[in-house]
């Protein structure tokens, strides 16, 4: 199985410079812990290693200390989709990881500059990015529609650095979707004090063109969903009331207060 992950670097120039090899290492680890956490929900905690690395055009081959063939494979096969053109996300690739595969135009400008990066997957699934890859990936971004709605799922993670957002994991989508709120102390304790709770979050839900939700911004408010405890459970199979079996239809006029006809 595919747990590798080759790239090379291709420079525009007899070599390559420190500078243009440490960025390049930061701005792919920065894309692949997005994927990462799109594909396996655990924000931060799995540790990429290095497996191989050799000199001339620098190559170097990455795998997670956890073997995870369906992250190398999510991140390969979302670069040949982005490269190829296509105006929708590639699975497991989320506004933000869009977003950061944006930022690496930069490494194709300047005096310190790559003319190609091209990615493998154990020696397969080649892929080149070039100096359009912002392009590619700004035409995904501006896709899409907008609608004033909400969304419901697990509140995990918060970032304070620039814009504030807070990400929720939806509980539709089954992805990781990132929520831009005010920079002001009264909304920073309202969202810590719903980490790790469900809740709902109500403002501008933006879409993919593909109908899948990729953020929300323009927050009017945040409410608590978490499930009340106290309440009784139901089991799979199971009705509320007896009566129910015995008339349906005069326990719903019931439970409307119509009474008895």
């Amino acid at each position: 199985m595919a747990f590798d992950l080759t790239f090379i670097i291709r420079p525009d120039a007899e070599s390559v410079s420190v500078r243009l090899f440490l960025k390049t290492i930061e701005d792919i680890d920065r894309v692949i812990r997005d994927v990462d956490y799109a594909v396996t929900r655990e924000k931060g905690k799995r540790r990429w290693i290095i497996a191989g690395l050799s000199s001339s055009a620098p190559t170097v081959t990455v795998r997670p200390a956890l073997e995870n063939a369906e992250i190398v494979e999510a991140f390969v096969n979302g670069l040949r989709t982005i490269t190829a053109g296509s105006l929708e996300p590639p699975a497991h690739f989320t506004e933000q990881a869009l977003d950061d595969l944006k930022r690496m135009r930069h490494l194709f400008t300047g005096r310190d500059r790559a003319k190609s990066l091209e990615f493998s997957s154990n020696g397969e699934q080649h892929v080149v990015i070039e100096k359009d890859i912002g392009e590619k990936a700004d035409r995904i971004l501006k896709g899409g529609h907008w609608n004033l709605g909400s969304l419901e799922g697990t509140l995990e993670a918060i970032n304070l650095h620039g814009s504030p957002t807070f990400t929720i994991w939806d509980r539709v989508s089954r992805l990781p979707i990132r929520c831009s709120f005010p920079r002001d102390a009264i909304w920073k304790e309202q969202v810590k004090s719903f980490l790790e709770k469900r809740v709902l979050v109500i403002g501008r839900v933006n879409y993919f063109l593909n109908g899948k939700p990729r953020s929300v911004t323009n927050i009017e408010r945040i409410e608590d969903m978490t499930p009340d405890s106290d309440l009784p459970r139901a089991t799979f199979g199971s009705i509320p009331s007896p009566d129910i079996a015995k008339d349906p239809a005069e326990f719903l006029r019931t439970v409307r207060g119509e009474g008895s006809s």
